[in-house]
Formats: C-alpha cells, structure tokens, sequence
C-alpha cells in the first residue's frame, strides 16, 4: 500500500479539490502544518517531476478529518493521537 495511492483514489472517488484535502486535513488538526501546493504534489503520479511521497502523518490526519467530517467530532472525547504508523487495517 502507498499512502499516495489511498490519499489519489479517495479524492478522487469524494470528488475532493486540493484545498478541500487541506480543508479535511486541518479538521483533524488545525495546528499541522500542509499547503495545497504540497498536497498538489502528493497526488501527481510517480514519474512525474515533481512527485513527492505522501506521509503517514499527513494520512493518518486525512483519513481522521474525513471521519469527522461525515460523522462529526465526539465533543465529550479528548481529540485521540494521529496514528504513527499506517496499515492496510487502519485505512480500511
């Protein structure tokens, strides 16, 4: 699994424009750190120039800011830790 690969097919399948991926991303944690230009350049392919390999962190935050964005945040919860690591189980 690439983080590129999962982060390109579900903007694509949501229909998601780039600012609305830093959008999902600063939802997660507003105080991380991505523009639309890096994130631009996470979803070019993997010969293109300039091509440049997708986080785990940058993910894990997407995929957390999707979560909250059609479920919306448990305000009773402490805000959980991003995951360090990602897996085929955690995307799925």
């Amino acid at each position: 699994m690439i983080n590129n690969d999962v982060l390109r097919s579900v903007r694509y399948m949501l229909d998601l424009s780039d600012g609305m991926v830093v959008d999902t991303i600063l939802l997660a944690d507003p105080a991380f750190n991505v523009d639309p230009a890096q994130v631009h350049d996470f979803l070019r392919k993997d010969d293109e120039p300039l091509f440049e390999t997708c986080p785990d962190a940058v993910l894990a935050r997407f995929l957390d800011g999707l979560i909250y964005h059609f479920r919306g945040r448990d305000e009773s919860q402490p805000q959980r830790p991003p995951e360090k690591r990602i897996t085929n189980n955690i995307v799925l």
